[in-house]
């Protein structure tokens, strides 16, 4: 039912704030593993040998030498490193003196850096073989070459594809909805009349700095700034009174109540997106069966800003707003790679370093177990499996939820044995999960955050390709990201990603963000299901136009309707087909072969920012159809070669 029991937004919080002490002294007690050396001659001599390496070689080979010297020391004397490093970054110039510390600093509950994490990776990777040079071309800003893939591969943990397994099962002629919404980046301490034009960090903040002018060019132009405006227990809009915030010369683009374009949502955005959700269910008497949450509640301030607290905090605050608002709806979820502390990070079991991060496990199996989307013993899975979890739903579709900081970049656990194609355990997982359902009959929806070619790993995104190849389309109905923040879609063929359409295998669907951060328009979707197949029928999106709110004198959004998927590119489609991989296929070639159309994409990708592309001007747009067209690495990075050759 769309209309939800009323949670009071005061009782949830105070749920999760009895519990957050276990949470943090979880985390304390794990990062204070690593103690920072005070032993100056060990520093002096570790940043004397990063020095030595990293002079005479090439950078390749000098980033590879520094990661063979770590390794000694990760050994020998691992609390030298956090103070060692930084220190050497910083004279090296390989940084800003933030990025130096927030990379290879200690972590601890009260400092975002990653240094501890650093250490960790030291201990077991292999610095001079296909692990440092993973590492150095994408760590060390492409201080190596891109290493050849590894040509391995898991099918050895799958039964031969069948015949009945090559076709899709035929729609019916009922229909089901689902909400998909994503990407909340909810800036908790976004600050009405705050610095929106900043020059470091994230702007609309407290410490946010620009460039100062009093606001006069906005003076007589923006007027939406009520610092007390919030959304009460009852969901109904309170805007409180006026703040003159050109009274402050230093501000030069003064943030307004809903947000700015430079800056994370504010909770006041995430809340009305929310209710405009719920409004529009009401209006049109539609029920959402289930919801989709895929990631990213924690913000992009992560440089210097982040603690602990803080990522805990917004977790929280993003789920209690769902719970808050739709009540008795189940949201399945999964975690982004800002969903973390620190930032981007998960260590596979194992290798005695998983326990940094069972404390995020066991704050979501509590939440989500709480609020009532996952049962008990769902909950005690999430809780012991940090890769993922599955859930069958009440309409017989299964959901498996995946942890794509398995294979995000920035992970530095995703740099050690690299060349093991299921370093993490997610993929057996994953497969066990398909190969079960596919035994049933059953179809299942994948849903996690980073799309492989945005961010991914070229190994494990060749492995879920793989993955996706052969439990399509019989098995797999939908492939769900978010990340990106656009409205966007990758397609899968088959045939060394020969783009044609009778190699077409399966496509995924990226959902756009809440978050007007960078440059977009907030905005949230829903989809039509058949009953029968679970496959997509339609896609309908909603959006705000965010700048209307900068001079509306502090009053509330306007959720608009955007388009559907099925009509809005133009495609002559059968009514009773699915809007499947061949479908969005047709929508590519348009795209590749016509600027008008490249320019709908970018319209509709942005929500019709003000700062959408002008796919007419040169350079722009180009790798356009390379991003809709590609799922494996290796597939998008030759592609985008071509477009530039």
């Amino acid at each position: 039912m769309i209309l939800p029991q009323i949670f009071i937004l005061g009782v949830i919080a105070a749920v999760g704030k009895a519990l957050n002490v276990d949470y943090k002294a979880e985390a304390d007690k794990a990062f204070g593993e690593l103690v920072p050396s005070t032993n100056q001659t060990a520093i002096n001599q570790l940043v004397h040998e990063l020095r030595e390496v990293s002079i005479n070689d090439s950078r390749c080979q000098a980033c590879l030498n520094r990661l063979a010297v770590g390794k000694r020391w990760a050994h020998e004397n691992p609390g030298v490193i956090p103070v060692a490093w930084p220190q050497w970054c910083v004279e090296y110039n390989a940084g800003s003196p933030d990025s130096c510390t927030r990379n290879f600093a200690r972590t601890t509950v009260d400092k975002n850096a990653e240094g501890s994490n650093f250490v960790d990776m030291l201990t077991l990777i292999d610095p001079h073989g296909y692990d440092g040079q993973l590492y150095c071309q994408y760590l060390e800003e492409s201080s190596c070459p891109k290493p050849t893939t590894p040509n391995v591969s898991l099918s050895h943990l799958w039964p031969p594809k069948q015949a009945k397994h090559y076709v899709a099962p035929e729609p019916g002629n009922e229909t089901f909805n689902v909400l998909h919404i994503s990407d909340f980046h909810v800036e908790l301490d976004y600050t009405v009349g705050a610095e929106s034009n900043c020059s470091a960090t994230m702007c609309c903040t407290p410490h946010s700095q620009g460039k100062g002018g009093g606001g006069y060019l906005y003076k007589n132009h923006w007027n939406s700034f009520y610092k007390d405006a919030h959304y009460d227990k009852e969901f109904t809009y309170v805007k409180g009174a006026y703040y003159d915030v050109f009274q402050n010369s230093s501000i030069s683009a003064p943030a307004p109540v809903f947000g700015h374009y430079r800056c994370d949502a504010p909770e006041i955005l995430v809340n009305s997106s929310i209710n405009s959700v719920v409004d529009y269910a009401k209006k049109n008497k539609l029920n959402f069966e289930f919801a989709m949450f895929t990631g990213d509640l924690i913000d992009h301030d992560e440089q210097r800003w982040m603690d602990f607290d803080k990522s805990l905090a917004s977790e929280e605050a993003g789920f209690r707003d769902l719970k808050s608002r739709l009540g008795d709806i189940p949201v399945y979820s999964t975690l982004g790679n800002h969903d973390s502390y620190p930032y981007g990070e998960i260590a596979q079991e194992g290798y005695g370093f998983s326990n940094k991060y069972t404390w995020n496990n066991d704050l979501m199996a509590d939440m989500w177990k709480d609020f009532g989307w996952i049962n008990e013993t769902t909950s005690q899975f999430v809780r012991t499996h940090y890769t993922g979890f599955a859930v069958d739903t009440k309409v017989g579709l299964r959901i498996v939820s995946l942890n794509s900081n398995c294979y995000y970049r920035k992970n530095h656990y995703a740099f050690w044995n690299a060349t093991d194609p299921d370093g993490f355990g997610m993929w057996s997982f994953l497969i066990n999960e398909l190969v079960d359902a596919e035994a049933k009959g059953q179809r299942v929806w994948i849903m996690t955050h980073i799309p492989p070619i945005v961010d991914g790993l070229p190994l494990p995104s060749k492995i879920f390709y793989e993955i996706i190849e052969r439990f399509s389309p019989y098995t797999i109905a939908g492939v769900f990201f978010g990340h990106t923040h656009l409205d966007q879609f990758n397609i899968l063929y088959a045939g060394n990603n020969t783009k044609t359409i009778e190699n077409v295998i399966n496509h995924a669907w990226i959902s756009q963000a809440v978050t007007p951060w960078f440059n977009n328009n907030p905005s949230w979707r829903y989809y039509e299901i058949d009953k029968d197949t679970f496959s997509v029928m339609n896609a309908y999106n909603y959006y705000a136009k965010l700048n209307e709110t900068f001079d509306n004198h502090g009053n509330e959004p306007h959720w608009l309707y955007e388009y559907s998927c099925r009509d809005g590119y133009g495609i002559h489609w059968p009514k009773t087909s699915p809007l499947n991989g061949t479908y969005w296929h047709l929508v590519s070639e348009k795209i590749k072969d016509s600027v008008q159309y490249r320019q709908l994409y970018e319209n509709y990708a942005t929500r019709f920012s003000p700062y959408v592309p002008d796919c007419s001007q040169e350079g722009k747009c180009e790798n356009d159809y390379c991003t809709l067209t590609s799922f494996q690495v290796d597939d998008y990075d030759n592609c985008v070669s071509r477009v530039h050759s």
